[in-house]
C-alpha cells in the first residue's frame, strides 16, 4: 500500500521540513466501513479532529520563502491513523482511545469496536509507510544539509475536546517544544515570527499541547534533528470549522515564511 505522505523535496540548501499531518478529511471506503458513526456524526467528528487549512497556510508560506523547504503532507485523515502517536502500548493517548488508531471520538463515544481487531493491519498498511516516508525525508535533509529542522504545523479548537484538560490555557498560538530536540533559538524564533501579528496577542508554550514531532529513528538519539510544533487556535483563522479566512491564512503564511527563512539562515551560520 503506498504511503499517504505526500513528500515534496525542497531546495538542497534548505534544512527545513514542514510537516502537515492532520489537514485532510479523506478516509478510504474500506476504512470508513469500520467506523461506527453515521455520515452526520462523522462530519462533526472530522470538523473537530481536522487541522483545517493548515496545508493552505503551509502553501502560503512556500510562496514567500527564499529557499523552498521540503514539505510532508498527510493526504489521509487522522481518523485512518494518527502518524504522530507512538504505535504501541506506550502511547499515553491510548488511555482515551486516541492512540495511533483511534477507537473513540473527540467526545469519548465509540468510533471503532473495542478491542479493534484490525489495528495491526492499519499500523502496517498506513502508519509504518507514512513513518518511513517522513524518516527518509529527514535523512535526506541530513545528507545534503547536515541538519534537519522540522516545523510541525497543527491547530486546535477554541473549546476543549472531551479528552483535553479543560483547565489548560488555550492561547492563540501554542509553541510545542522538546527538551532535547528544540533548542532555545528555535523556540524564540518561532515566537518572534508570529508575535507581530494582531491575531497572536497570546502565545504560550506547551499548552494545551506539548512536544513536537521527531521520527522514532532520531528521537532522543540524533541532536542534528531539531523540531518545533506550531499549534494555531482555529478561531484565529477559520470562520467556521470548515472555512478558512483567506486574508488571515495569507498573513499567517507570511509569518511562517519569516520563520522558515530565519531557521535556514541560522543553520547556515552554524554549520
Amino acid at each position: 500500500m503506498p504511503s499517504s505522505a505526500l513528500v515534496t523535496p525542497g531546495d538542497d540548501r534548505s534544512p527545513v521540513l514542514i510537516h502537515v499531518p492532520h489537514a485532510s478529511r479523506v478516509i478510504p471506503p474500506e476504512v470508513r466501513a469500520d467506523l461506527l458513526l453515521t455520515d452526520t456524526e462523522l462530519a462533526a467528528e472530522l470538523d473537530e479532529s481536522t487541522d483545517t487549512a493548515t496545508d493552505e497556510i503551509a502553501a502560503a508560506a512556500l510562496r514567500r520563502t527564499g529557499l523552498r523547504p521540503t514539505t510532508v503532507v498527510n493526504t489521509l485523515s487522522r481518523l485512518v491513523i494518527d502518524p504522530e502517536r507512538f504505535p504501541d502500548a506506550g502511547e499515553p493517548a491510548n488511555a482515551f482511545g486516541r492512540g495511533a488508531v483511534y477507537t473513540r471520538t473527540c467526545t469519548g463515544t465509540p468510533l471503532r469496536s473495542e478491542p479493534y481487531p484490525h489495528t495491526e493491519h492499519l499500523i502496517d498498511g498506513y502508519f509504518r509507510p507514512y513513518a518511513d516516508a517522513v524518516t527518509a525525508a529527514v535523512e535526506e535533509r541530513l545528507r545534503v544539509c547536515g541538519r534537519a529542522v522540522i516545523i510541525d504545523l497543527h491547530s486546535y479548537p477554541e473549546v476543549p475536546s472531551g479528552f483535553e484538560d479543560p483547565a489548560a490555557a488555550r492561547p492563540a498560538l501554542c509553541i510545542g517544544t522538546d527538551p532535547v530536540h528544540t533548542p532555545g533559538w528555535l523556540a524564540e524564533s518561532t515566537r518572534g515570527a508570529f508575535a507581530s501579528l494582531p491575531e497572536f496577542d497570546e502565545i504560550g508554550e506547551n499548552t494545551p499541547y506539548s512536544g513536537c514531532y521527531v521520527p522514532l529513528r532520531h528521537y532522543g538519539r540524533d541532536e542534528r534533528v531539531t523540531s518545533v510544533m506550531i499549534e494555531l487556535r482555529r478561531d484565529v483563522y477559520l470562520t467556521d470549522p470548515r472555512t478558512p479566512h483567506p486574508e488571515r491564512v495569507e498573513r499567517i503564511g507570511r509569518a511562517l515564511a519569516v520563520l522558515i527563512d530565519q531557521v535556514t539562515a541560522q543553520v547556515a551560520a552554524d554549520v
